[in-house]
């Protein structure tokens, strides 16, 4: 199964530390639920997350499982963002990926996890390859559910690979 990171808009009297058994995932793992449209979930996987990941250490967030508050998205779980200046902030961020990947060729090449081959020390970076078009899709996406969940009192949750 491919590991995605799925985010979705939720009503935030609906979040419970069980939010996740409302939930299933299909072999691609992308999540679904009755009633669960395309325009209320993104999907972004999980290489991108990792390149992004120290713009998304910004947002103050939440772990319903624990109750806990804390910063950036729960790696394996799930994630609640609903303060509205932090949904705002998720939406700033967005774009300003959306900003920099628009100046970029197609296909945008960006360096990803360091490996290393066998038992030698040597090791190269492997190379994430993305389509323009469809990278600046799903952050415009995200983008825009931000805003929408800001707009109408809602939350984003994040669902961990």
């Amino acid at each position: 199964m491919p590991m995605i990171h799925n985010f979705v808009i939720e009503n935030i009297s609906d979040i419970s530390e069980v939010i996740h058994t409302s939930y299933s995932r299909d072999r691609h793992g992308k999540i679904h639920k009755g009633g669960l449209s395309p325009d209320n979930q993104a999907h972004l996987d999980d290489d991108f997350i990792s390149y992004i990941q120290d713009s998304l250490q910004w947002l103050e967030t939440g772990n319903p499982s624990t109750g806990e508050r804390t910063s950036g998205l729960n790696y394996y779980g799930i994630t609640v963002i609903e303060d509205k200046q932090v949904l705002q902030r998720l939406h700033h961020i967005m774009h300003a990926w959306i900003d920099l990947f628009s100046s970029a060729p197609d296909p945008i090449i960006l360096r990803g996890n360091y490996c290393i081959v066998g038992g030698e020390n040597k090791g190269y970076y492997e190379k994430l390859v993305y389509t323009k078009t469809d990278l600046i899709t799903k952050l415009k996406k995200l983008a825009m559910m931000a805003k929408h969940a800001d707009e109408h009192g809602k939350c984003i949750v994040h669902f961990g690979i």
